[in-house]
């Protein structure tokens, strides 16, 4: 019984892996600005963002549903999460997330996020300086989630995300499926984690638009068309992170401790990345850092957090800092690319 036990166990691993691994062989290169819904793209879980955007196979708490949907899989306690994402143009990205174990069942997840921006002005080829009109854009996901750990060893997970995109009268709405797994290898405390992100139909707008390129300065009338589908921004990533000490063979001291991680991601419409980053602990404090490799802007991340236990019931404060390059705005402080994240377990 035992054997046989175990075979399954191996068979669901091997199958996990293959149905990671497949898609990614057909992944093109330089494929930039040709998916839709590029706001899937912005990582969202502060811990991870501090640690370089590396926590594919690190995560276990409720942020795992950003990151790897399997590591919801390891939790013996509820928890919510949220975050708050600054990005360039007054664009704000707001998430909530909350991860419910259901016993020997597994574990239940449900994530939601809205990305949005001030309200800008009309502007048209007769009237460049404005109509005085305005309209708004924003993106809005809800996810579901379930995550098991199969094994001692292994967990698996599932994300399953409605998405709507806005922008003036034209809707768009589509579906993605995020499905990964990490693996306690056993060599020490070395964790392999993969997922696939953003599986599903192509995207597209609803209705027909007016397309001005040809006629621009021709005095021509525009021509309408219908909006073109656009394939969804598919990732596949692939990391191991592992605890400082057991790994390097150390003693930090008994308030102290370390985790490093390193990750390998693959989009569809870039070229390949990787991410590393390092966090140390001491008490309930931590403080992070990382760097992205392969990316146009982003380059180090830094953070910290605290956590505080009150009978039962834990309290968690993120922030990280993510450089963008050029496209940072330093005129106040909310303009710059900060991130904010509080988490409460119980």
């Amino acid at each position: 019984m035992r054997h046989k036990e175990g075979s399954m166990r191996r068979a669901m691993a091997i199958l996990a892996l293959v149905v990671l691994l497949l898609p990614a062989a057909s992944f093109g290169v330089d494929r930039v600005g040709t998916t839709a819904y590029q706001f899937l793209k912005i990582n969202a879980g502060v811990r991870g963002i501090g640690m370089g955007n590396a926590l594919v196979a690190g995560a276990a708490d409720a942020s795992a549903l950003f990151w790897n949907p399997s590591g919801i899989g390891w939790m013996d306690n509820r928890e919510v999460a949220l975050t708050r994402v600054n990005l360039p143009a007054d664009i704000s990205y707001e998430l909530a997330a909350i991860a419910w174990p259901m016993g020997e069942m597994g574990v239940l997840g449900l994530q939601a996020g809205v990305l949005h921006m001030d309200d800008m002005e009309v502007r048209t080829a007769e009237t460049p300086e404005g109509t005085g009109e305005y309209f708004t854009a924003s993106d809005i996901q809800v996810g579901l989630s379930f995550g098991k750990m199969v094994t001692d060893r292994f967990s698996f997970g599932l994300t399953g995300k409605y998405l709507r995109e806005e922008l003036a009268e034209y809707v768009s709405s589509g579906f993605t499926v995020d499905v990964g797994l990490q693996y306690q290898t056993g060599f020490r405390s070395l964790r392999l984690g993969m997922v696939m992100q953003n599986y599903g139909p192509d995207g597209k707008f609803d209705g027909s638009f007016l397309d001005y390129r040809q006629s621009a300065g021709t005095g021509a009338d525009p021509e309408e068309r219908d909006f073109e589908e656009a394939r969804q921004p598919m990732t596949f990533k692939a990391g191991v992170v592992a605890d400082l000490e057991t790994m390097a063979g150390f003693d930090m001291g008994g308030n102290m401790g370390g985790t490093a991680a390193l990750q390998f991601e693959h989009p569809s419409d870039n070229a390949e990345r990787v991410n590393s980053g390092v966090e140390f602990t001491y008490g309930p404090l931590a403080l992070r850092a990382g760097y992205n490799f392969g990316y146009d802007v982003d380059g180090f991340t830094f953070g910290f957090g605290v956590r505080q236990a009150f009978s039962g019931t834990a309290v968690r404060l993120d922030y990280a800092y993510a450089d963008m390059g050029d496209l940072t705005d330093t005129s106040s402080f909310m303009t710059q690319p900060h991130r904010f994240g509080l988490a409460i377990e119980f």
